[in-house]
């Protein structure tokens, strides 16, 4: 995707550390976020996301009011925000095995910029797929409903006014086209109409 068309997404960065902080926002200071906000604690955070929504949120695990990973689950099952975890070499893996399932991601700290950038770039990577796709289903719904909406049409001026299927399809369609309206339009009129 050309860099012109690429979708900004906002980030959240949840850490009880300043200095943690400061190193993400430099890592991602590549303009392709279009906003990068800072909280401090879990309850700060969990108010914030009331308030407004997150593309990512990266925690800093432990904050100062409670470990973090309560946290970032809760993120991950309420929200459509993707999340990232930094915790310590020591308790890395443990971390990730509970919360991998969840889509969650764990980097070991000490974190380099290039990890969390590129982790940061592949959980919107991801989100944008899954959004593409979400569309996409609501499209393919959209036109199936409208299919079924103009097959009881059809079926309705087929018992009614007794036309043959070719010409109920071709009369919902000459009608759509003559109005400059949906063949949908058309067959929901055709439906509301009492014999």
């Amino acid at each position: 995707m050309a860099d012109s068309k690429r979708r900004q997404h906002d980030v959240l960065v949840v850490s009880s550390y300043e200095k943690f902080a400061a190193s993400v926002e430099r890592a991602l200071s590549d303009g392709r976020y279009s906003e990068i906000e800072v909280r401090k604690s879990a309850s700060l955070t969990r108010r914030e996301l009331t308030e407004r929504s997150y593309d990512v949120a990266i925690i800093n695990i432990p904050l100062s009011d409670e470990p973090g990973v309560d946290l970032a689950l809760d993120i991950a099952t309420r929200y459509t925000t993707g999340v990232i975890i930094t915790a310590s070499s020591e308790i890395s893996e443990d971390v990730a095995e509970k919360v991998t399932d969840y889509g969650i991601i764990v980097i070991s700290k000490p974190a380099t910029s290039k990890s969390v950038n590129r982790s940061v770039r592949l959980m919107c990577a991801i989100l944008d797929r899954l959004k593409t796709s979400e569309k996409k289903a609501l499209t393919m719904e959209e036109k199936m409903e409208e299919i079924r909406i103009v097959n009881r049409a059809k079926w309705k001026l087929i018992d009614e006014k007794e036309m043959k299927e070719d010409e109920a399809h071709k009369y919902i369609g000459k009608l759509a086209m003559d109005r400059c309206v949906s063949r949908r339009e058309v067959a929901e009129e055709i439906l509301a109409t009492e014999k």
